[in-house]
């Protein structure tokens, strides 16, 4: 088992930047990065992920092969997180994968995942990002946006998620 180099950060301006600055400083060929706040945290196209306190910014690196296979990890991801809110309770008719990047619930957005590729050297790299409304969501004009532990008895905590990640990140 090929074991993630684990950092965990009380603030970034963004997981998946600092994923690279690790790339690039040859720290780790594999990781997992976590933090509290996040105060530039991005999406597709350039859009702007909003960061609000209490959600889950989190994003891991890997090295890969070949550039085919990033498009891959989009959709192993997104099985992942939403394996995770199986895990703790959701029910799977509640859950929709909206392509090809977000995660809904009840048809409102509780998850994106940016996923980039990063070459250092020769060698090349795969990094997702996961934005998960844990405790709050924006008031959008575009689409709904709703948050996890509004659905859940027990409410979750980041360590739940940080963990889950861990022990599936071999799977990724």
């Amino acid at each position: 088992m090929n074991l993630p180099h684990i950092s965990l950060l009380d603030k970034t301006n963004s997981t998946n930047e600092f994923c690279i600055n690790l790339i690039k400083n040859n720290i780790s060929t594999n990781g997992i990065v976590s933090a509290e706040i996040q105060t530039n945290g991005r999406g597709r196209y350039g859009n702007k992920w909003i960061s609000k306190k209490g959600n889950i910014f989190l994003s891991f690196y890997k090295k890969i092969k070949l550039q085919k296979d990033i498009i891959k990890y989009q959709y192993k991801v997104l099985k992942i997180v939403k394996n995770f809110l199986i895990k703790i309770g959701l029910k799977e008719q509640n859950i929709q994968i909206k392509d090809p990047n977000d995660i809904l619930i009840n048809d409102k957005k509780i998850c994106g995942i940016l996923v980039e590729s990063y070459k250092n050297n020769k060698n090349l790299f795969v990094i997702a990002g996961i934005g998960l409304n844990l405790v709050s969501s924006p008031n959008l004009k575009k689409y709904k946006t709703t948050f996890l532990n509004k659905y859940l008895k027990k409410k979750v905590n980041k360590l739940d998620f940080l963990e889950f990640i861990k022990k599936n990140f071999n799977k990724l």
